[in-house]
């Protein structure tokens, strides 16, 4: 049975050798500090090298040592504070290891070197060391931020080991690191991992659950100690300003402070609901998603964006939010219905049709149908996978425009449509039901207005029903309901109607001052004949 190695990688001073020591005593694996071998098999300190042999001749010491250790099982390595920099040595200790970065504050980090009298740093000797703490971090926070990270700061080396444990036994299957703005979270895919969610998310602190009465009731226990768990009605007419108020004077009730954790524990619903009272809640708190629904994997729980709803349309309140984690569990997609898998599917189909062809063929020569031909619930072949070229769609997005400004209202596919459409079946509709309408309505229209061939459409159309997703907008919605929906949608541009339209698979753009009567077109073509 192989070992997988432990690596600990981060600035000097952020206690990798402390809590790597730790870490093995506790896995039974051997430790290897790279500095203290580099110090054995060269017979002088790191600082003697440095000043006799220069940094490149002990950088190469470094590379020759990853390829070493990289060949080998059972080990915790504790590396030096530049080795991981060097994506030849990331490359090499990543074969057979999993690696976390331990970070710590400037003042932190100056504190603890400043107090450790016996160890030499070559890279602190400046006239201001603090400044060089905190130039050095910076320069190297790009490369540090593609690794897990593990904050040590107000952290005894014991929790950090704790916590380290937690995630090396929740072993989960992916995980996608996101940097958006001044923030970097992960997003981590694995089967059964709820349980390990404070260790995987990082949490310290009180932690309150919000989550909806058939979630909670199915999944709240598996998240282990919370502090509080606040549940309200599912659906989205209680998405709304009361919801968050009740729910934010609970919070008050139970005595949450600024230190709180709040886990959005459901669907796309909780997650937007759950991340705007994180948003407003004492001016801010954390906020992990722990998304159990495709739809909410997918997309919602992705990109910080946390809205709730008016009587005038959706998500018209909003606040941008970035979590400290998004964990899915896709064990949690066992208990979906049939109706409730297919509506994740559209947020999937949708990424493929942004992403390009790779994603959108996969989809469409897979079976996606919950509980027809090959695919059941208790088969999840590929749907990781899936799932995880579906979050990469967006994350890459994201990543380019966090706050909206420009490329990531592409992800807005069909969905001016759909939250119409939505809004006039008094949401009757499922919104992954909605988004299939339309996107739909999305391609129809860039047809009719010349930008893309006639036959995309029934190619569409095929993948959207072979996972069991509706393509027509039913015929006992009023149009006219649904196209003054659509003029108090928040996208709009004045009187202004913008879509986003489509050229061809994975060519999609933004289209400004769409004409009004190719819109009622549209949306007259694709409903169902009464």
């Amino acid at each position: 049975m192989t070992e997988p190695n432990i690596i600990l990688t981060g600035f000097m001073a952020t206690g990798k050798t402390t809590v790597g020591k730790l870490l093995a005593k506790h896995l039974g694996y051997s430790f290897v500090d790279t500095d203290q071998l580099i110090v054995e098999r060269s017979g002088m300190p790191v600082a003697e090298i440095f000043e006799k042999k220069g940094e490149p001749a002990f950088r190469k010491m470094e590379s020759d040592l990853a390829e070493e250790l990289g060949s080998k099982e059972g080990l915790v390595v504790s590396t030096g504070g530049g080795m991981m920099l060097d994506p030849q040595n990331a490359s090499a200790l990543s074969r057979k290891g999993q690696i976390f970065c331990l970070v710590a504050t400037p003042e932190e980090i100056f504190d603890r070197v400043s107090r450790d009298t016996h160890a030499k740093r070559p890279l602190l000797e400046t006239a201001d060391p603090m400044l060089q703490v905190t130039e050095l971090l910076k320069q190297r926070e790009k490369g540090y931020g593609q690794f897990s990270q593990m904050r040590t700061s107000a952290k005894t080396p014991d929790e950090i080991t704790s916590n380290l444990i937690g995630i090396i036994r929740a072993n989960p299957d992916l995980r996608l690191s996101i940097t958006a703005s001044d923030t970097h979270y992960d997003y981590i895919v694995g089967g059964g991992i709820l349980p390990f969610v404070r260790q995987l998310a990082g949490i310290n602190g009180p932690v309150a659950v919000i989550t909806d009465k058939n979630v909670g009731t199915r999944y709240a226990e598996s998240l282990g100690h919370t502090d509080a768990v606040i549940t309200v009605d599912p659906g989205q007419q209680n998405k709304t300003l009361s919801t968050v108020e009740s729910v934010c004077e609970e919070l008050v009730r139970k005595g949450f402070d600024r230190s709180t954790t709040i886990i959005a524990l459901g669907g796309s619903v909780i997650s937007g609901l759950a991340g705007f009272v994180a948003s407003v809640y004492m001016r801010g708190v954390d906020l992990v998603q722990c998304p159990t629904s495709l739809l909410a994997m997918a997309d919602t729980s992705i990109g910080g964006k946390a809205g709730i709803n008016l009587p005038q349309g959706k998500n018209l309140i909003g606040a941008f939010i970035q979590p400290k984690a998004v964990i899915a569990d896709v064990a949690t997609l066992r208990s979906l219905s049939p109706e409730e898998f297919s509506s994740g599917m559209a947020e999937v189909i949708k990424h493929g049709l942004i992403g390009g062809k790779e994603l959108f063929e996969r989809i469409k020569a897979g079976n996606w149908e919950w509980g027809k031909g090959s695919f059941q619930p208790s088969s999840f072949t590929g749907l990781q996978d899936l799932i995880a070229q579906a979050i990469q769609v967006k994350i890459n997005i994201v990543q380019e425009d966090p706050f909206q400004k420009g490329k990531r209202a592409l992800l807005n596919l069909g969905h001016t449509f759909a939250h119409a459409i939505e809004q006039a079946s008094g949401h009757g509709l499922r919104h992954g039901e909605a988004v299939s309408m339309g996107l739909i309505a999305s391609v129809n229209l860039s047809c009719r207005l010349g930008h893309c061939k006639e036959d995309l459409q029934q190619e569409v159309e095929t993948v959207l029903t072979g996972s069991g997703l509706p393509v027509r907008i039913p015929a006992r919605l009023d149009t006219k309901k649904i196209v003054q929906a659509i003029h108090r949608d928040k996208k709009r541009k004045g009187e202004q109607l913008r879509f986003i339209l489509i050229r061809d698979i994975g060519d999609v753009f933004i289209g400004e001052n769409v004409p009004k009567p190719e819109v009622t077109d549209t949306l007259e073509d694709i409903k169902e004949k009464s």
